[in-house]
């Protein structure tokens, strides 16, 4: 025998928690933290500083890749990561000015250099090297940073433009520009 109340659907209420909870399953899956002791391995690099490659788990698969991102692009944050570490690109539509600025926490050090920076774009790395602030004043051209971890296995982010914080659509990560559920957010190692 059929019981037709269990055919019945959920209430509205019901759905819509099913589906956060899909959501946040999802995104558990492409962000999970991996072993605070993961293996290491260093290697040379040619910019004379020194890269290490972690060997207990990779970032997640939707934050690599570079997103489409070119100068004149929509204003906002455009954050990767790929085989030579973490990039953080920020641009907008035309030549006036625009002020971007925000801040990058790791829970290992940070190695850290400018990309395209113009006369009054500053980046400042703390004492520890576990976080950057910066701040772009940016004409419609590529402003931003390249920056690795030393095998961090969280990265905080958080951005803004013109002194507010930047709506989540305004904020591309990885190649699919994909945008994150908040803003300030955070990206977690997978687990090998």
């Amino acid at each position: 025998m059929i019981d037709s109340a269990r055919l019945t659907p959920p209430p509205r209420r019901l759905r819509r928690l099913g589906l956060g909870l899909g959501m946040a399953t999802l995104l558990l899956a492409l962000v999970v933290p991996a072993s605070a002791s993961a293996a290491t391995t260093t290697a040379p690099r040619t910019d004379g500083v020194s890269a290490t490659a972690c060997t207990g788990g990779a970032w997640p698969a939707s934050v690599q890749g570079k997103p489409p991102v070119v100068a004149g692009s929509a204003a906002g944050d455009y954050l990767w990561h790929d085989a030579t570490g973490w990039h953080l690109r920020v641009t907008h539509v035309g030549t006036g000015l625009v002020t971007f600025s925000g801040t990058i926490r790791a829970n290992k050090p940070l190695h850290v250099k400018g990309f395209a920076l113009e006369t009054g774009d500053t980046f400042t790395v703390s004492a520890d090297h576990l976080s950057v602030s910066y701040r772009f004043h940016n004409h419609g051209r590529l402003d931003g940073l390249d920056f690795t971890t030393e095998c961090a296995t969280r990265l905080g982010v958080s951005g803004r433009m013109n002194g507010a914080l930047l709506p989540i659509r305004r904020i591309w990560i990885g190649h699919y520009g994909r945008h994150p559920l908040q803003n300030p957010f955070v990206i977690l190692r997978r687990a090998a």
